[in-house]
């Protein structure tokens, strides 16, 4: 994902929001990358001597969604790995037996893992992370 503003980063901005829309698709975050794209227009924006009302809803919109994952990587830190994939899980709809199918694994692993009988292994943990669209560090 490129939306490096080059040069003067205020005189390059597009003044609809459909253009804008054309940098970044205002949606849910899933990454650093985005996060970083996010907050990289949202920069630029606030800076604007006067912007349109459609950069005006752009900018709110952004920093809605920016706001929004912040929110949820609090709530990942504050939980413990097996917390974080309970969670998960549930949010998904998924069993143990389904955890165990998603790593490949024994039947019986899902449910040892999610009960602390087993441990999350780096092989794990980046499969996982793939699946849910979260950064490793939170199984950890």
């Amino acid at each position: 994902m490129s939306t490096k503003i080059k040069g003067d980063k205020t005189a390059r901005l597009p003044k609809t929001y459909r253009e804008l829309c054309g940098l970044l698709m205002p949606r849910k975050i899933h990454d650093d990358a985005e996060l970083e794209a996010a907050r990289e227009i949202m920069d630029a924006l606030a800076v604007l001597p006067a912007r349109t009302p459609d950069q005006d809803d752009y900018l709110e919109t952004l920093a809605e969604r920016v706001e929004a994952h912040e929110e949820q990587a609090v709530k990942f830190s504050k939980r413990s790995g097996v917390e974080t994939l309970k969670f998960l899980l549930g949010e998904n709809k998924l069993t143990a037996s389904d955890l165990s199918r998603l790593l490949g694994t024994d039947i019986s692993l899902g449910y040892r893992l999610l009960d602390g009988e087993r441990n999350l292994t780096t092989r794990h943990i980046k499969k996982l992370a793939r699946r849910f669209r979260v950064g490793p560090e939170v199984f950890l």
